[in-house]
């Protein structure tokens, strides 16, 4: 009996999956066949699976991630229980825990002191590359809701997202990852709870000092950012604190300013996002609205007192960056509502009484 048919039966033991052929209609579930083709499939596919289980033929590729999915293990599990005692080979190294495995495990010491070291045929870190599967490690840790795989990549390499929703860098190593959850992975570090997390790898004042804000492509454009910051209180609130951001520029990014960085003061500049999303969503977001819009008030007022420069020398951008009109450096973040035709009372007042900048149009 193969150790594979072993591992097999005793995770159906586990899941209460009596029959071969109710795994193979879970299996042909996951991989999308639905309704009476799941049961056509299971059929088809017994007699292949059985030799399979017999060690008469090897297990088929497109199984490999509905078995891990239905039995909640990895692939090294089910091949055989001690796969992770194996020694490492180097060049083989994605395919013998893999990515699934450290993620579904979630221990933090699995990750410093193994997953950390591991390295490609070219000794970097294979925690910027795809598995076998196409997927990267934050893909797994999204799946499997792997809270203390976010706390290795923030903490051991400093994760942070760069321009587009899917995408991230890391200090000092350098790693970057591309991968399909931008929004999910951002949901889950939202839901942990912690605020200096969730404000390091999602640093919208890096990205709005980057300029990527600019870019509808960006995590920080998107409706789905907007939803999770305003149903996380913490999230919400810490908008309105006021801020120095320190941005380092790049070598090309020197040359052409002349100097090695740029400071500004503000607000966090996600608020008019947030804030033009509200007002699209009056029914769910009216008391969000209405406590950006108050504090609005307030905030343009004490910005346009304390600006030492003319009115004509300083216009808003379209998404409320105060710039200066001739060296375009940001002086401050402005609270700015573009949504028309609302036909809240309460609302229109607030808005009509908010201190306004001169739209960038008009520059």
């Amino acid at each position: 009996m193969t150790a594979l048919k072993n591992n097999i039966d005793h995770y159906m033991k586990l899941k209460g999956i009596k029959m071969y052929s109710h795994l193979l209609h879970a299996i042909a579930l996951q991989l999308g066949i639905k309704g009476q083709a799941a049961y056509d499939f299971a059929s088809r596919e017994k007699a292949n699976f059985s030799k399979t289980l017999k060690g008469e033929r090897p297990l088929k590729y497109e199984y490999i991630i509905p078995l891990e999915k239905i039995f909640g293990v990895s692939l090294a599990r089910l091949i055989e229980e001690d796969s992770y005692k194996l020694p490492v080979e180097k060049e083989m190294v994605p395919f013998i825990k893999g990515f699934r495995y450290y993620a579904y495990v979630d221990d933090m010491e699995l990750y410093e002191k193994e997953l950390s070291k591991m390295l490609n045929k070219e000794n970097k870190s294979i925690l910027h590359e795809m598995d076998e599967f196409g997927k990267t490690f934050i893909d797994y840790v999204v799946e499997y809701k792997a809270v203390n795989g976010v706390r290795f990549l923030h903490d051991y390499y400093k994760l942070r997202l760069r321009f587009w929703n899917n995408q991230f860098e890391t200090e000092p190593k350098g790693i970057f990852w591309v991968h399909e959850g931008g929004v999910e992975f951002c949901r889950m570090v939202a839901n942990m709870g912690d605020l200096k997390l969730f404000n390091d790898i999602f640093d919208s004042y890096f990205m709005f000092a980057s300029n990527g804000f600019y870019l509808p492509q960006t995590l920080y454009a998107q409706d789905d950012f907007f939803e999770i910051v305003m149903d996380h209180d913490y999230l919400f609130n810490d908008m309105f604190e006021i801020k120095t951001y320190k941005y380092e520029f790049g070598p090309s990014a020197k040359r052409k300013q002349g100097r090695d960085s740029m400071s500004f003061i503000s607000i966090n500049p996600i608020i008019n996002g947030c804030l033009n999303y509200a007002l699209k969503h009056l029914d769910k977001y009216k008391k969000q609205a209405i406590e950006i819009l108050k504090f609005g008030i307030e905030h343009n007022d004490r910005v346009k007192s304390g600006l030492t420069l003319k009115p004509e020398d300083v216009y808003i951008d379209e998404i409320g960056g105060l710039r200066n009109i001739r060296s375009n450096d940001v002086l401050d973040i402005a609270v700015e509502a573009n949504v028309k035709d609302i036909k809240d009372k309460e609302i229109n007042d607030l808005i009509e009484k908010m201190p306004k900048f001169k739209p960038f149009w008009e520059r």
